[in-house]
């Protein structure tokens, strides 16, 4: 009966080429370069797709501005001492005059209280920083990869 293990084995040892120190830097070098083509093609491709897409959302935001209104009027300061009304955390585009009355409206409370003349001069947007991400978001993003870090 014919061993069919030894004869797949003598099979495969002649068609396998000698393993031998070229081959083996050859083998090696080919795999690496692979590699960093691979991921030299995907960082290009995902950084060609972060600029679109912060161009797309730059977009939108400046439509949002141009219809976002120019100037919020000062409301006349009251000597009342009554607490501000409570401001939802959800606030619309449609809301943004109001809050910055509230705003102004405990400013003028403040004043009445401390007895100094305090005004809102303009209401801006904060600028984020460098990263485009508010300040919580940034906190919760250093709190979580806290344990990561290098010290």
């Amino acid at each position: 009966m014919i061993n069919l293990f030894s004869a797949a084995a003598v099979m495969l040892t002649e068609s396998v080429p000698e393993m031998d120190a070229t081959f083996i830097t050859a083998m090696t070098i080919t795999g690496l370069s692979v590699v960093f083509a691979g991921l030299l093609i995907l960082v290009v491709y995902l950084s060609l797709l972060g600029g679109v897409f912060k161009r797309i959302g730059t977009g939108k935001s400046k439509k949002n501005k141009e219809a976002a209104p120019k100037a919020v009027s000062k409301p006349a300061v009251s000597k009342s001492t009554a607490p501000a009304p409570a401001v939802s955390s959800t606030v619309s585009n449609e809301d943004e005059d109001e809050v910055a009355a509230v705003i102004a409206a405990v400013i003028a409370a403040m004043s009445a209280e401390d007895g100094k003349a305090y005004a809102v001069r303009s209401v801006k947007p904060v600028r984020r920083s460098g990263s485009g991400r508010s300040a919580w978001a940034q906190a919760g993003l250093s709190d979580l990869t806290a344990p990561f870090s290098i010290q």
